[in-house]
């Protein structure tokens, strides 16, 4: 059974970031090198496509702030057959449990992690949309200065990633 949080775990990070986003960042930057040409994809993406992440983007923050409390073993003693137990008895396992898992696992580290990671790339892409914003017509001419900052970006993007996959997959006691 795959809990919510790894479902929206997979959407973002799998679904949207590593398999839509980073991928469009990559043609991006190959067309300011003029190693690729697309007249349409010059033109929407940075009008759209880049503003993805201002809906995507914090998904990335929230499912760190959130694994703690839904992927620690504590919340099996919600579930059948553990929720069958009487209630004083759950009310000192939960807690005990999930200390025992962070005692045994580096989950805050993880999250710490993810939270600087999301971090970054939110605040390299609010500094790119504001260098955007600057720019008459957001023309490939007129953005190719800003090359670094799209490197730099997708780089943050790609650590996102890359910390969102630390997370182990199951639940781990």
């Amino acid at each position: 059974m795959i809990s919510t949080w790894q479902k929206r775990r997979s959407e973002f990070n799998h679904d949207w970031l590593k398999n839509r986003y980073l991928p469009a960042l990559a043609k991006w930057v190959n067309i300011l090198d003029d190693r690729v040409e697309d007249q349409a994809f010059q033109k929407e993406f940075p009008r759209t496509i880049l503003n993805q992440w201002l809906e995507y983007g914090p998904q990335g923050h929230l499912l760190a702030e959130r694994f703690e409390s839904e992927m620690s073993p504590r919340v099996l003693l919600e579930r059948y057959p553990l929720s069958r137990l009487p209630g004083p008895t759950r009310d000192w396992l939960g807690p005990l449990v999930h200390e025992l898992w962070l005692s045994r696992y580096p989950v805050r580290q993880w999250v710490a992690d993810t939270v600087a990671a999301a971090d970054a790339a939110n605040t390299a892409y609010g500094l790119l949309r504001d260098s955007i914003a600057s720019r008459a017509n957001s023309t490939v001419e007129e953005l190719r200065p800003l090359r670094s900052s799209f490197t730099r970006f997708q780089g943050l993007c790609q650590g996102l990633a890359r910390t969102i996959e630390e997370f182990p997959k199951p639940l781990i006691i």
